[in-house]
């Protein structure tokens, strides 16, 4: 294979004790994430492009951590003089020798990153450069390792489940997602279709002291015969066009390689166990994404929730247009074929979104699709479908009847009037929240002032018989239907339980 000069892994996995130097150097100089963003201003490391480091105020700080923000997050030559300085001889020859920093190529007094070395979830990260650290002309090879504090990757970190059993982190790049895994569980592993990819969450693991197993073969191939109570993937979902770039492209339609970890999870995932994927993925005319998703589960979907969780809808040539905008290399005859593939295969949309599969044990229940906000975490779905599967238990009717709901903080409720006969009437209101979940349902009018009266206090009985009782109730209005908007509310987080 070809590559862009300086591209060959330039790290070393077999220096423990220069490792161990290494990492106790970066945090004894406070490189963090929570540090650096106060410093440069940034919410978290996704931030890093929009720094302004002609204000950065970094004679404020230590001259190793200095150091450490100029070579690694700016990716900037650093004389190697002053690093012997802020670290002293010995720990600056320890980050030399596990190959963060060498000489420049056109003068060997000064020291380059050849890979970008940030903080991330609690860890330090090392990935592939956007760039070449001897400036020269940059083109990154096809297995290029995706760097893990974009924000597409930081949500997926929001999107992993909590677990003390084993976890498999599929499409791994960095490992990032197994080593955040690594705190709780039993076995933490990271796949990757890239030897490059293998080497750096190898790399990772060893940096930061992880218990994670690193592994390269295609999707599930590295773990055959084995099951994982958690699985995770964040995989490539841009439709293939121009030169071909691992980490990024998915195939015709830019959902091969989500297809295929679902495909595969049958066979992978445990009883009581749940997968997570952070995707891209088609509506097509005749299914929604997560009714396909379900048809790939084959006979395990009767066995199986599964949830959409969807953040952002996109259009054909919506996807179109931002994969120009990020600097794809395809023409507009390109572009052409590929809208003209999409339309061929019947694609309607694309959705944005988290799919959660959780494999329960037989009950077979339809998948469902929420809207959520960038806020949205994993257990925030998790809470939802124990929701779902406690509203379908026995005496679920009854316990929700004693039940004190409140109305969520972030409730709104809208209100349309019309003149009727000289006087505003309520004619539309609408109960709309945006937390975690993005939800709005459209009760009749006269149900506001019911909804309104749950305030923790009452229960859900009790606002009823009282309205019943007001005769504020239109004729045989059921109590069961006023509990049943009570729990799509609650699921929705309209309501919340205390």
């Amino acid at each position: 294979m070809n590559r862009a000069p300086g591209l060959e892994f330039p790290l070393r996995l077999d220096r423990a004790e220069d490792l161990r130097r290494v990492k106790e150097a970066l945090q004894h100089a406070g490189f963090e994430e929570a540090a650096l963003g106060r410093l440069l201003d940034i919410k978290d490391m996704s931030g890093l492009g929009a720094v302004n480091w002609d204000k950065a105020p970094l004679d404020s700080v230590s001259p190793s951590l200095r150091c450490f923000i100029e070579v690694f997050l700016r990716g900037r030559s650093l004389a190697a003089s002053d690093l012997v300085a802020a670290l002293g001889e010995t720990t600056a020859a320890a980050f030399q020798s596990v190959g963060l920093l060498r000489p420049l190529h056109a003068d060997r007094g000064k020291l380059v990153c050849p890979v970008w070395l940030y903080p991330v979830a609690g860890f330090i990260v090392a990935s592939d450069r956007r760039d070449d650290p001897d400036g020269r002309t940059f083109s990154p090879p096809p297995d290029v390792v995706f760097p893990a504090i974009y924000g597409g990757t930081l949500r997926f970190l929001r999107m992993l489940p909590p677990t003390n059993g084993d976890a498999l982190d599929l499409c791994g790049g960095t490992g990032i997602g197994a080593l955040c895994f690594s705190r709780t569980s039993r076995s933490a592993v990271t796949s990757d279709i890239t030897s490059r990819a293998q080497l750096f969450a190898e790399f990772n693991g060893r940096l930061n002291g992880a218990r994670i197993e690193s592994l390269q073969g295609d999707l599930f191939q590295p773990v055959a015969g084995r099951q994982f109570d958690v699985i995770a993937a964040h995989p490539p979902f841009v439709p293939a066009v121009g030169e071909r770039m691992v980490y990024r492209d998915a195939g015709e339609t830019g959902e091969d390689i989500t297809r295929r970890i679902v495909e595969g999870l049958p066979g992978f995932l445990r009883p009581g166990g749940c997968a997570v994927i952070v995707c891209v993925a088609r509506d097509t005319d005749q299914l929604g994404f997560e009714k396909r998703a379900a048809a790939w589960l084959g006979n395990t979907a009767s066995e199986c929730e599964i949830i959409f969780g969807v953040e952002k809808l996109l259009s054909v040539l919506e996807v179109i247009e931002s994969m120009r905008k990020r600097g794809e290399n395809f023409n507009a005859e390109q572009a052409d074929r590929l809208r003209a593939r999409l339309e061929a295969a019947h694609t309607s949309q694309f959705a944005y979104g988290t799919l959660l599969v959780r494999r329960n044990g037989g009950r077979n229940t339809p998948p469902v699709r929420i809207r959520i906000t960038p806020d949205c975490a994993a257990q925030d779905l998790l809470r939802l479908l124990d929701w779902r599967q406690q509203s379908r238990a026995p005496g679920f009717l009854e316990w929700l009847s004693s039940s004190r709901p409140k109305l969520a903080p972030k409730l709104e409720l809208d209100v349309r009037h019309l003149n009727c006969d000289g006087e505003l009437t309520p004619a539309e209101v609408v109960f709309s929240v945006r937390d975690t979940f993005e939800a709005a349902i459209k009760p009749d009018a006269w149900l506001a002032p019911l909804i309104a009266r749950l305030n923790g206090k009452r229960t859900v009985r009790e606002v009823y018989d009282q309205a019943a009782a007001a005769d504020e109730l239109p004729a045989g209005f059921p109590f069961e239907a006023f509990a049943d908007l009570v729990r799509i509310m609650i699921e929705r987080t309209m309501l919340v339980l205390p």
